[in-house]
């Protein structure tokens, strides 16, 4: 009511009782357009951040100054991942491995854990990706470890010639399930809760609906459609997903379907040494992304999805139970089915790659050699899989461009291959194998 009776005011106004208090039509009118003016203008600046490829309701993240590029995942995410990841000289592949879950999950929450028989340090490039806003945590000299009933289950156990390659196995089996324990209790106490258990040559993927498979007669399947309602679009997330997924609340432990990708590709050839020539491609230009250098893109002949490997979990940290993990494929009794899921009900699956004989490769002591690299490859029935052809664009816009990206991927990657390559044949021109020297601690562990 005070406003329309301080309308008929002004609209009783003339002409001569303009600047005597008296508000014009034409000035209300004008202050009107002015305000028009102003939100179509917020609105054009709110449109081109959106026009990196995103969609309005996308992930998005841009550099908030010219070094530290905070992540926005809050904005359209309904949560972040962490990840618990345990390497040995797997400098080579972890740039990729860490561009791909920070863009696809995406990934915020990191603990490394790094095998003391490591030859080669990842501080550098962990250090690089903390830049983005990922939070990483790196545990060395066995910081986590708890003693076993064995004696190679033991942390002053010590390797030497004499040590069996079944010891050392299990050691390493041992080493990998108490930091997998060790890192959920810390992600509990922390109140994280979707985490990734996989492997550095692993990738969480969409497991998107084939033409060639025959729908599933399982009652899930059909309630659900999970699999064939995937967006495969570069805006969405997997944590998007999760977020409209029935999953059990009872389980906070899910297990996804596990394929090798082989390494084998049609122009790939190898030099007298067993080392990839890798195929060609067209000039690359300096913003321009080598895909040779990525192995999501570059090897995409892998298993049928009927021929899965054992599958490996994501875990509801906020409600890890401090259970021992005694099988990094299936958190004891907290996760759903077994170690070999029904792929056709759920909307992930786990990638495995060979990869690179460069990659693959490993200095110092390593029972695994060109032939079990060649054996690993020796795969007849694949098929071809493109899944992963999307995602190094996206990452590109969420790190504010290309150049950076590639700063972040296949330059580190290239510069890791040299120093691989450097240590080996510092090794290869010894003519014993320095035992004390694999147990003993540098001081760049300390």
């Amino acid at each position: 009511m005070i406003y329309q009776d301080k309308s008929t005011e002004v609209h009783r106004c003339t002409w001569k009782q303009r600047g005597k208090g008296c508000i014009m039509p034409w000035l209300s009118v004008v202050l009107l357009m002015l305000t028009i003016i102003q939100y179509t203008l917020l609105a054009d600046t709110t449109n081109n951040k959106n026009k990196n490829g995103f969609q309005d309701d996308s992930l998005a993240i841009m550099p908030s100054n010219p070094t530290i590029y905070q992540a926005k995942h809050s904005l359209t995410a309904p949560f972040s991942f962490s990840a618990c990841l345990i390497i040995k000289d797997d400098n080579i592949i972890l740039p990729e491995w860490l561009a791909y879950h920070y863009t696809v999950l995406p990934l915020h929450r990191l603990i490394v854990g790094v095998d003391t028989l490591s030859h080669t340090d990842p501080t550098p490039i962990l250090d690089a990706y903390q830049t983005l806003g990922m939070n990483i945590t790196t545990w060395k000299n066995d910081s986590f470890w708890k003693d076993g009933e064995s004696s190679w289950a033991k942390k002053d156990f010590k390797i030497s010639s004499n040590t069996t390659y079944d010891e050392l196995r299990e050691r390493k089996r041992h080493r990998q399930n108490v930091f997998y324990e060790a890192c959920l209790r810390q992600l509990h106490d922390e109140n994280r809760t979707w985490t990734m258990i996989i492997d550095a040559d692993e990738y969480l993927a969409f497991n998107y609906y084939e033409n060639s498979e025959k729908p599933s007669t399982s009652s899930v399947y059909r309630a659900s459609g999970t699999r064939s309602q995937l967006d495969q679009s570069s805006s969405v997330t997997m944590a998007d997903v999760i977020n409209h997924w029935d999953v059990d609340p009872g389980l906070p432990c899910v297990t996804f379907a596990r394929y090798v990708f082989v390494s084998i590709e049609k122009e790939e050839k190898h030099d007298g040494d067993g080392k990839d020539q890798r195929p060609q491609q067209s000039p690359v230009h300096p913003t321009d992304f080598n895909t040779t250098l990525f192995h999501t893109l570059r090897y995409r002949q892998r298993r049928p999805l009927t021929a899965p490997q054992a599958g490996k979990s994501i875990v509801d940290a906020s409600r890890y139970d401090g259970s021992p993990v005694t099988n990094p494929h299936r958190i004891k009794n907290l996760c759903t089915s077994s170690i070999f899921p029904d792929n056709k009900v759920m909307p992930f699956r786990v990638h495995h790659y060979v990869g690179s004989w460069e990659a693959f490769r490993s200095p110092g002591f390593d029972p695994r050699g060109r032939s079990y690299f060649d054996k690993r490859n020796n795969v007849k029935n694949t098929v071809e899989d493109s899944t992963m052809s999307i995602w190094l664009d996206k990452f590109a816009t969420l790190v504010g461009g290309r150049e950076k990206a590639i700063e972040l991927t296949q330059q580190l990657r290239l510069h890791e291959e040299l120093e691989m390559e450097r240590k080996i044949i510092e090794q290869q021109q010894q003519l014993q194998f320095d035992w004390d020297k694999l147990n003993t601690k540098t001081e760049r562990w300390l």
